[in-house]
């Protein structure tokens, strides 16, 4: 079994090209790359005719894992007590131009 990336790199296509040619957007072949997203159904059978072989035969997750997560952006780890960008002290999502302690809640 082959990914979906394998697959697209061996017919030399860019996400963009094999994106056209499924009918989806170039951002959908990104996800189903990096195993954040599926393909539906319709799609898997649409990449089966494209590359000539069975929809059963494509791997929809990444053949090794280890491969996988070197691939995915880490996210900062923060120091504790250190402020969450957006957030006031309490959690709550800061909205721009406003002072969160001048907007009231009405019950």
């Amino acid at each position: 079994m082959k990914t979906i990336r394998q697959l697209r790199r061996e017919q030399g296509w860019t996400q963009f090209e094999l994106a056209l040619r499924v009918g989806v957007q170039p951002q959908a072949v990104y996800l189903w790359e990096s195993g954040r997203r599926v393909p539906q159904v319709p799609q898997i059978r649409k990449l089966g005719e494209l590359f000539r072989i069975c929809s059963d035969d494509i791997a929809l997750e990444p053949v090794d894992d280890a491969l996988a997560t070197a691939t995915h952006r880490a996210r900062a780890d923060r120091h504790p007590g250190e402020a969450v960008p957006g957030r006031d002290p309490e959690g709550r999502a800061v909205t721009r131009g406003r002072d969160t302690a001048s907007v009231s809640v009405s019950g």
